[in-house]
């Protein structure tokens, strides 16, 4: 018999590149090569990852995998959702009837093998009970950002070619209604929450308990008959791109290929053997980072995530589940960093003096750690601040029995990485795409910041001429949605192109430099990661945003938006009058903060890279106005945000000699 909650694994895959692949020619890059590295030899051009140990091939789709867990797991908890103020406790079992209960009403709105089935709204049990019963149907389920403007929703909506959206609330249908009648294909919307829609009147329109009655007209038989009829290779689901410069493309990803990326990215050695781990969902479940976390992280290791009410509330839920795994993305690391270091601020003397002390032991043995030693009366010393100090801070977060927490999508500032594992977090870096999956990852516990580690299981990572990182993973999309040209330009016979530039180091580590497209070439000639400088800066927990800038000129300059949470928090201990975001960014009191933050940031810059001006945003950025600088996943549009905000970068170069002279020729 298998361990409870988790399922045989027969096979193991290491990825293999296509016939033909003309993969980077240099040697596989093991341990024991780490100290051949040290006796001076270059590091390594490739590295291959471990094998990878899937299930069965009967078990290779989402559907047959919910099946098992449903007979394996049946009366113990799948998930908990918290309404009015209480969690409420949903059995693999009731899940697996819901899910057919959601599918049989598919059935009966005409949903047939390979239809488009989309979902939208805050992460909620609806929603991932909408996709499983899509994906069990052989049609494909695709989430669209709940912070996404009109004109994005009809973008998506109109390429993918959904037949049905289900919705979370009158929100969401506000903005899809108007375009019903230029999207003759999308037939219903499924309200999950029509509480507040009394009023609305539309043929499209039908609430989930409704959809739910409609399915009772169809056999379970016939649904079960649909279910064992997926297969391993059959698409799954789409996963939408940011769309940072151009609209965004469909990923693509098989059932094979999902479950792959599940097994990938819960390979940590710190979930080995353990059951019923507690987990909180927060970020959007149409991104592909949380669809691995939660959905897959359900199937294959039988985690148990815990839903908040309401998005807003995640804070709240946070501190209640106290969970034992956490993914995150680097902003809300950064931001709830922020609120403890203002708190600390703010506290009374004693505790800020405690703080003190025990961040001066923290340091020292942290980094001691990070070099390999073990030091034990530094230990015992590092074990009493954790008791006294840190362990209450982070209760107060509900963050002290987090065994594996994980950080991606952006690069992680390494301070903000080392201040959370002082404080006893074991925080780890993630790296991956939407195209590729996973890619690597810190596996060793609470490890020293500065890379993204090793390959995943499966992986192979190669560096191509310009440096480039270039990925071959069973985990991987298919191609692009309706866009060969693109796909092709994407995935090549030697594996599948990141955009990313990257370094290995001597023990084959993986750095990432910045994206190929985005690094600055200076007047000077000087090649200069914005990346770099920008996660440097972003480390403040005053600073929300920042794009530098300085493509062809003299020096480099940045436009920043401040983080309005800990900045007015500053504001009221420093007697700093203000009423809105606008007249925090004009303060010049907050400037001359924020001038003090950059500075701290140019001391850990090189000179080419230091940041020689910069200005503050004199608007807060918004994903949910049309035409915005900034996407539903908070990244910068760069060339966007210097347009809409060219008075403030004029502001910084108005004293630049080719200014000056463009000045005599007219």
């Amino acid at each position: 018999m298998p361990a409870q909650g988790h399922f045989p694994r027969k096979r193991r895959e290491r990825a293999v590149p296509p016939s033909g692949a003309a993969v980077v020619q240099v040697e596989d890059f093991s341990p024991a090569d780490a100290a051949q590295t040290e006796r001076g030899a270059a590091p390594p051009r490739r590295v291959v990852g471990p094998p990878l140990d899937l299930p069965d091939e009967a078990l290779l789709t989402i559907p047959r995998l919910l099946a098992r867990a449903e007979r394996a797991r049946g009366q113990k908890v799948a998930l908990r959702a918290k309404r009015r103020g209480l969690y409420r406790e949903t059995t693999w079992q009731a899940l697996a009837e819901q899910v057919c209960a959601i599918g049989r009403g598919l059935i009966a709105l005409g949903v047939e093998r390979g239809d488009r089935v989309a979902i939208v709204g805050d992460p909620s049990p609806e929603w991932l009970l909408a996709d499983f019963a899509a994906q069990c149907l052989g049609a494909i389920s695709y989430g669209l950002y709940p912070t996404s403007s009109r004109d994005e929703m009809e973008y998506v909506l109109r390429h993918a070619g959904a037949s049905v959206l289900v919705a979370e609330d009158q929100e969401h249908v506000d903005k899809v209604l108007p375009m019903l009648d230029r999207r003759p294909g999308l037939r219903k919307l499924v309200v999950i929450d029509d509480s507040n829609m009394f009023s609305y009147r539309h043929p499209a329109l039908m609430s989930l308990h409704e959809l739910i009655a409609l399915g009772a007209s169809v056999e379970k038989s016939e649904f079960v008959r649909r279910r064992e009829a997926v297969r391993p290779d059959d698409p799954a689901t789409i996963v939408y791109t940011s769309g940072t410069s151009a609209h965004p493309k469909g990923a693509l990803y098989t059932h094979r290929a999902l479950i792959a990326l599940g097994h990938q990215f819960h390979a940590f050695p710190e979930l080995d053997g353990a059951h019923e781990v507690r987990s909180v969902v927060h970020l959007p479940l149409n991104h592909l980072y949380e669809r691995a976390n939660t959905p897959q992280g359900m199937l294959v290791r039988g985690i148990v995530p815990h839903f908040p009410d309401e998005a807003e509330r995640f804070l709240e839920t946070l501190y209640e589940v106290a969970p034992q795994h956490h993914a995150s993305v680097p902003r809300y690391w950064s931001k709830l960093a922020s609120r403890v270091i203002v708190g600390v601020e703010n506290s009374s003397a004693v505790k800020r003096a405690a703080y003190r002390a025990a961040m001066k032991v923290g340091n020292s043995y942290r980094r001691r750690r990070w070099d390999g030693d073990r030091p034990p009366a530094l230990g015992a010393l590092y074990g009493l601040a954790r008791l006294l100090v840190f362990n209450r801070m982070l209760k107060k977060l509900g963050l002290h029995r987090v065994r594996l927490a994980l950080s991606s999508g952006a690069p992680l500032p390494a301070e903000v990485q080392a201040l959370w594992q002082i404080w006893g977090v074991n925080l780890k870096n993630l790296y991956g795409q939407t195209e590729s999956g996973v890619v690597s990852a810190q596996f060793a516990p609470f490890p020293q910041p500065g890379t993204v580690g090793r390959p995943y299981p499966g992986n192979e990572i190669a560096l191509g001429p310009d440096g480039e990182i270039i990925c071959v993973s069973p985990g991987s999309f298919s191609n692009y949605w309706q866009d060969e040209t693109a796909s092709a330009e994407m995935r090549r016979a030697d594996g599948i192109r990141t955009g990313d530039v990257g370094t290995f180091a001597e023990d084959g580590e993986l750095k990432i430099v910045d994206r190929k497209k985005d690094i600055v070439i200076t007047a000077g000639g000087k090649n200069v990661s914005p990346s770099r400088i920008e996660t440097t800066l972003k480390s403040s927990p005053y600073i929300s945003e920042a794009s530098v800038v300085g493509e062809g000129r003299k020096y480099l300059t940045a436009l920043v938006e401040i983080d309005i949470g800990t900045v007015s928090e500053w504001a009221r201990a420093n007697g700093v009058a203000y009423s809105t975001y606008r007249s925090l960014a004009t303060s010049p009191a907050v400037y001359r903060l924020l001038s003090r933050e950059v500075d701290r940031s140019n001391a850990a810059l090189g000179r080419v890279e230091q940041v020689k001006a910069f200005r503050i945003l004199d608007r807060e950025l918004d994903p949910e106005i049309e035409g915005e600088a900034v996407t539903a996943t908070r990244k910068i549009k760069r060339s966007l945000l210097q347009q809409q905000f060219s008075h403030l970068l004029e502001e910084m170069y108005s004293d630049d000699e080719e200014r000056r002279i463009a000045l005599q020729l007219h």
